[in-house]
C-alpha cells in the first residue's frame, strides 16, 4: 500500500475565503491524503485603494477559525513567499514519499512554470509529484474584493460575510469580521516592523531612529539615521504585488528594485558622468528589501533651491551633461529581456503623458519618439525633486523606471518641463528659464550623434513635463504651452531647432 500523500496549498489568504475553503475540503476528502499543509505567504497584503494592510498572522488566526473541528488539517507562515516554501518540500521529502501541489484552476490550465516540472523532479528524487487544480466549488469571490470591503467599515460587512465560507457559523462568520477590521494596520507600520527585524540580520548596524519618508506608498522608504552617524535610505517592497493587487501599479515593486540596482551599475562604470549617485549597503532579492546611502543628506532638491529663489544655471548645466553621457551609453537590458524594456518605454511613455492623453497632438508626439527610441539608458524620471544640490556637489537619485531603450528626448523635454512648472507656480521663471537655458546648451554641445528632430520633440515633451506637474499642484497649463505642441507636430518643413524650443519655453512664461 502506498504512502498516504502530504498535500500542500499554498497562497496568500488575505482573507482565506469560501473557494480557500473548499480546495482544503476537497483535499482533506482524498482517501489517499494524510495531511493537508496550508502554506501562507509572509507578505502583507495591501487594501487597494488605501495605505491599509492585513499581514500573514492574521491570515492564520482566520484559518484555524475554519478549520475548528477539522483533522489532518494545519497551516504554516512561510519564511517568504508560500509557493517556495511548498517547493522547498520536494527538496527535502524522503524517497517513496507522496506530495499533492494544490494550485488555482486559471494557473493549472494556462500552465504555470513553477509547478510543470515537478512531476519530473519528484520521479529523479524516487517522490511521486501530482498537481491538481483548486476546486472553486462555483465560488467566485475574490480576496481583493474581501479587502476592500474591510476598507469601507460597517458598511461593507454585509458583503464581506457574504464572501466567507456557507459553513461557518454566524458566531465564526462575527469572530472572522472582527479579526479583519481590528487587525487592519498602516502598511508603513507593518513594514517597519519587518524593515527593522531584516536589518538586523543584516548586521548594517545599529540604527538609532527609522522614520517612514513617504506613507502614502505602499512600498514605502524609511530613512535611517545609525548610530555611527551615517544616514541611509531602505526602501522596503517585500509585501507590494504591483499590478496584481489593485493598486493600479503597473509593475512589482520588488522589479523596480532590480531595475535601480543594474541602472545605478551602468552609470556608475562611467564616473566621468559628472554627478554623484547612492552607494549601495546591502540589497536582499527575496526579501524586497533595497538600503542605500542617503545622497547629499545636507543639500536641497533641485526644486527646492528653485522655489527658494536660488539660481539653478550651474547645476542644470551639469545635468544637461549627464543626460547627454546617459544617453550615449549603451546598455543591455535592465529588465529581464530587450523586449521587456521596449514594452517599459512604451508604457512609461504614455504613463507620463495620462493627463493630454486625449490631444492629438500628444499622439503625434507619442508616434514620433517611438520611431526615434533606440539603445541608450533613459531615466525616465528626469524631475527637479530627483536632483539633490549641496554646494557645488550634484547629485541624481530614483532609477526605478530607467530604461535601456527610449527616446533621449523624453528626459530632457519632461526635465525642462518639470522645472518650468514649478518656476510658474512660485514666480521664479527667470531663474527656471536661465537653467533650462543651460541644460539645453551643455546637452547639445555633448549629445552625439546629432539628430535633427530633437529639439521639436523635446518641445512636445516639456509640454507634457509642465503640464504633469501644473495638474498635480493643481493648476491648468498656460495657453502658450501650444506653442511646444507646434514644434512637436508633424507636417513642418524643417525641424524645429533649439533655440525655437527655448523661445517657447520663454513664451509660456511670460
Amino acid at each position: 500500500m502506498s504512502r498516504p500523500a502530504t498535500a500542500l496549498f499554498p497562497g496568500a489568504f488575505q482573507p482565506p475565503h469560501g473557494a480557500h475553503l473548499a480546495a482544503v475540503h476537497y483535499l482533506a476528502s482524498r482517501a489517499d491524503v494524510g495531511e493537508v499543509v496550508v502554506v501562507i505567504t509572509n507578505r502583507n497584503r495591501g487594501i487597494p485603494g488605501t495605505t491599509l494592510s492585513l499581514d500573514a498572522r492574521l491570515s492564520q488566526r482566520i484559518w484555524q477559525i475554519y478549520l475548528e473541528g477539522t483533522e489532518r488539517v494545519r497551516t504554516e507562515i512561510a519564511p517568504h513567499t508560500a509557493v517556495a516554501h511548498a517547493l522547498d518540500y520536494l527538496g527535502r521529502a524522503p524517497s517513496g514519499s507522496r506530495l499533492i501541489y494544490c494550485i488555482g484552476e486559471q494557473d493549472l490550465a494556462d500552465g504555470d512554470s513553477r509547478f510543470d516540472d515537478l512531476p519530473r523532479q519528484g520521479r529523479e528524487r524516487g517522490i511521486d509529484v501530482e498537481v491538481v487544480a483548486a476546486p472553486t466549488a462555483g465560488i467566485l469571490v475574490r480576496a481583493t474584493a474581501l479587502r476592500r470591503c474591510i476598507a469601507r467599515g460597517e458598511s461593507g460587512r454585509e458583503e464581506f460575510i457574504s464572501g466567507l465560507p456557507d459553513t461557518l457559523s454566524d458566531d465564526q462568520r462575527a469572530r472572522v469580521w472582527a479579526l479583519c477590521r481590528e487587525g487592519v494596520r498602516e502598511v508603513c507600520d507593518l513594514a517597519r516592523e519587518r524593515l527593522e527585524s531584516r536589518l538586523t540580520e543584516a548586521g548594517i548596524g545599529e540604527i538609532g531612529d527609522i522614520t517612514c519618508v513617504d506613507r502614502s506608498r505602499i512600498d514605502p522608504v524609511f530613512r535611517l539615521a545609525m548610530a555611527d552617524g551615517r544616514r541611509l535610505l531602505a526602501r522596503y517592497a517585500g509585501d507590494a504585488e504591483g499590478d496584481d493587487g489593485g493598486h493600479g501599479m503597473a509593475r512589482k515593486p520588488r522589479r523596480a528594485l532590480k531595475v535601480e540596482r543594474r541602472a545605478l551599475a551602468a552609470l556608475r562604470e562611467h564616473a566621468a558622468l559628472g554627478v554623484e549617485l547612492a552607494g549601495e549597503i546591502w540589497f536582499e532579492r527575496r526579501k524586497g528589501v533595497l538600503v542605500m546611502d542617503e545622497l547629499l543628506p545636507d543639500g536641497e532638491s533641485l526644486a527646492d533651491a528653485l522655489v527658494t529663489a536660488r539660481s539653478i544655471a550651474p547645476a542644470m548645466a551639469q545635468l544637461g551633461r549627464f543626460l547627454a553621457g546617459c544617453h550615449r551609453l549603451q546598455p543591455t537590458h535592465l529588465r529581464n529581456s530587450d523586449d521587456e524594456d521596449r514594452t517599459h518605454w512604451s508604457q512609461r511613455s504614455r504613463e507620463l503623458g495620462a493627463a493630454v492623453a486625449s490631444l492629438p497632438a500628444f499622439a503625434t508626439l507619442l508616434a514620433r519618439s517611438e520611431a526615434a527610441a533606440g539603445n541608450a539608458l533613459c531615466w525616465l524620471h528626469a524631475v527637479a525633486t530627483a536632483v539633490r544640490i549641496d554646494g557645488d556637489r550634484l547629485g541624481v537619485v530614483d532609477f526605478e523606471h530607467a530604461a535601456s531603450w527610449g527616446d533621449p528626448a523624453l528626459d530632457l523635454g519632461m526635465l525642462s518641463g518639470d522645472c518650468l512648472a514649478i518656476a510658474i507656480a512660485h514666480r521664479c521663471e527667470a531663474l527656471a528659464l536661465a537653467g533650462i537655458e543651460a541644460l539645453w546648451a551643455s546637452y547639445d554641445a555633448d549629445r552625439l550623434p546629432r539628430d535633427p528632430g530633437m529639439a521639436g520633440r523635446a518641445a512636445g515633451w516639456a509640454a507634457v513635463g509642465c503640464g504633469r506637474r501644473l495638474a498635480a499642484l493643481g493648476r491648468a497649463c498656460p495657453a502658450g504651452v501650444d506653442r511646444l505642441w507646434a514644434l512637436a507636430a508633424d507636417g513642418r518643413q524643417q525641424a524645429a531647432t533649439a533655440a525655437e524650443s527655448i523661445a517657447a519655453l520663454r513664451s509660456i512664461a511670460a
